[in-house]
């Protein structure tokens, strides 16, 4: 009954339905995982952004607290802007740096089930699994986010400086232009409007840019049957727990 439904699925909405081009989905699983893009415009965000550092030693850290220290040291306001459901976006290289799991439970605590970036620190890519954090790269949408929602930033108008040829000469010689500054600041944390939809079955998302915007879609990375249950149980450690007590 389940193959008869997704069949039907498919053929409503024009989807492939070869089994090359399908994603087996465990039971309990979701199909599909959806919500609004917030999106913290910045590549690089370490995990001591993402979870200060002060709080990754202390053992009485509860989730509540987790989820108002969640990418403090990135942005203050993410807290208040960041709601439950979200879907966070942000640029490349996210999660590099130390190899804290909190930086992946933060987000969870703070009830973000899933994380989309241009690309992802290897540590924090395998911690994220580890914890039932779910994530996917999608470079195309970093690139969609940035050319909507630019800030307008103005390169400096200065002078070229050449090294100095005799000992008297200053590089500070001449005096560079007045900065110029961006015609509006930016924002660290924005709420898009957008909608991102992860099909797991079909292995894509669409986006969906804005109420009445344009919508596009992409193939991503399948999420396999064993991660998907390492996802499903709570993360890695009940997932080998699970194993433990079914093989004694």
């Amino acid at each position: 009954m389940v193959e008869s439904a997704e069949s039907d699925f498919a053929e409503r909405n024009g989807i492939e339905t070869n089994d090359a081009s399908l994603t087996e989905i465990l039971p309990g699983f979701p199909e599909q995982v959806e919500g609004e893009i917030v999106f913290c415009d910045a590549d690089n965000i370490n995990t001591d952004g993402i979870y200060p550092g002060k709080y990754t030693y202390q053992d009485d850290v509860t989730k509540d607290k987790m989820a108002t220290v969640c990418m403090e040291n990135y942005d203050e306001q993410f807290p208040t802007i960041a709601h439950e459901g979200d879907i966070l976006v942000a640029g490349f290289n996210f999660g590099c740096g130390s190899s804290r799991e909190q930086a992946a439970t933060a987000i969870l605590a703070k009830k973000i089930p899933m994380v989309v970036a241009g690309s992802f620190g290897n540590i924090f890519s395998r911690n994220s699994i580890n914890n039932a954090l779910m994530g996917v790269e999608v470079p195309r949408l970093i690139h969609r986010l940035r050319e909507a929602f630019s800030t307008g930033e103005v390169q400096a108008d200065q002078q070229s400086v050449t090294e100095p040829k005799v000992n008297w000469e200053s590089l500070d010689s001449p005096p560079p232009a007045t900065q110029k500054k961006p015609s509006r600041e930016k924002q660290l944390t924005r709420r898009t409007g957008w909608k991102l939809t992860w099909d797991v079955w079909r292995s894509s998302v669409e986006v969906q840019e804005g109420p009445g915007g344009p919508s596009w879609s992409q193939k991503v990375g399948e999420l396999p049957p064993n991660v998907q249950d390492i996802i499903a149980r709570g993360g890695l450690e009940n997932w080998v727990k699970r194993e433990i007590q079914a093989n004694t």
